[in-house]
């Protein structure tokens, strides 16, 4: 298709409709403080072999009340070599098995940064993007667009499957999040997250989520000294530079110039 056939479906897509009941949308309250950990990590593919490839990997998390930042807590950067070939899901599921593991040695209400099946509880799933979908469609966008619709100015979520919910934390917020949390008091726990959701510079986004997203990530001048420094070393052991070039080196980049 070209690009007004694409514009076209695009608008298909985004002015789809499904049968959504009001009464299942729940509004609730925001409590005023209490205290939460919150959990991330970040990955980055330094070297691609193809027949295997070097990811770095970094866990951390964040003790937080509903002001400040009480405690940071970053793990080391790690080197993995991975020689699946869908190396990109293995690494993936890595990190999300590192970033739980941190999770379940915590004690107290934990949210973490991803989807979540089967935790421990007082451990919170808050993603920032979510697969599901009705069709072709987002299924927050429909959820969000009927919500906003029918509980203006109210924080609300609703239950999408035993679990698994969309939710609005604050009731200016632009966004809704999928959350996954497999306890009977969510209400509660909704109630108790929303007390964090109050910084105008993630508006309706946990804060403490945020901080440690930035705390973990690793940025492109990070990855570029990795890459650096593995080779450095790489030298210094006497693993010769046409080897590793010859393992590393991609002839597209030389024929994009």
């Amino acid at each position: 298709m070209n690009i007004e056939e694409a514009v076209d479906y695009l608008r298909k897509i985004v002015e789809e409709k499904i049968e959504l009941s009001k009464d299942n949308f729940i509004p609730f309250e925001s409590k005023e403080y209490g205290e939460v950990y919150a959990v991330d990590g970040s990955s980055v593919k330094l070297f691609d072999a193809y027949s295997f490839a070097i990811y770095a990997r970094r866990v951390g998390y964040v003790h937080a009340d509903e002001k400040k930042i009480i405690e940071r807590n970053v793990g080391e950067v790690v080197i993995d070599f991975i020689f699946e070939e869908n190396g990109d899901a293995v690494n993936d599921e890595k990190r999300e098995k590192e970033e739980m593991l941190v999770a379940e040695n915590l004690d107290g209400l934990v949210l973490i940064d991803g989807c979540i099946k089967n935790n421990k509880e007082g451990v919170v799933g808050i993603s920032k993007k979510s697969g599901l979908k009705k069709g072709n469609v987002p299924l927050l966008l429909l959820i969000k667009r009927f919500g906003d619709e029918i509980m203006e100015g109210k924080r609300w979520y609703y239950e999408i499957e035993r679990g698994t919910y969309a939710v609005k934390f604050h009731p200016y917020a632009r966004f809704v999040f999928r959350v996954d949390y497999h306890g009977n008091d969510v209400e509660e726990i909704l109630a108790e997250i929303a007390a964090f959701c109050n910084d105008v510079s993630c508006l309706g986004y946990p804060y403490p989520l945020a901080e440690i997203h930035k705390i973990v990530k690793i940025d492109g001048d990070e990855a570029q000294y990795l890459r650096y420094s593995l080779i450095k070393m790489a030298r210094e052991k006497e693993i010769s530079i046409d080897d590793i070039e010859n393992l590393f080196y991609d002839y597209h980049e030389h024929l994009e110039g």
